[in-house]
């Protein structure tokens, strides 16, 4: 996978991801999550600069989605979705940057 298109499915990811918190907008989080692990294991060592961090997220990240699709309690599922969506966003942003610093 070229940089080019890296940056292009991680940008789309991030655009795409829902608004607010709802049992759709879960799942939907969990594909934009699942469609972002992929592109990190292709990715592989070749961002090892920020692989470290982004990828001991994941299992965090995971969990919290999880219990966002589980959908009780509400307030905890809404607090779950917005933690996932904050990290995974976090993530992309942190890859994003490190592909700029590696293409000046």
């Amino acid at each position: 996978m070229t940089s080019h298109e890296v940056k292009i499915q991680l940008t789309a990811i991030r655009e795409n991801l829902p608004l607010q918190y709802s049992q759709s907008g879960a799942r939907k989080l969990m594909s934009s999550y699942e469609n972002y692990k992929h592109i990190l294991q292709v990715l592989g060592q070749s961002y090892s600069s920020i692989s470290s961090p982004v990828r001991e997220a994941l299992p965090v990240i995971e969990t919290a989605i999880r219990q966002a699709i589980k959908g009780t309690p509400k307030k905890e599922a809404e607090e779950c979705f917005s933690e996932a969506k904050r990290q995974l966003t976090e993530g992309i942003n942190s890859i994003l940057s490190a592909d700029a610093k590696k293409l000046e």
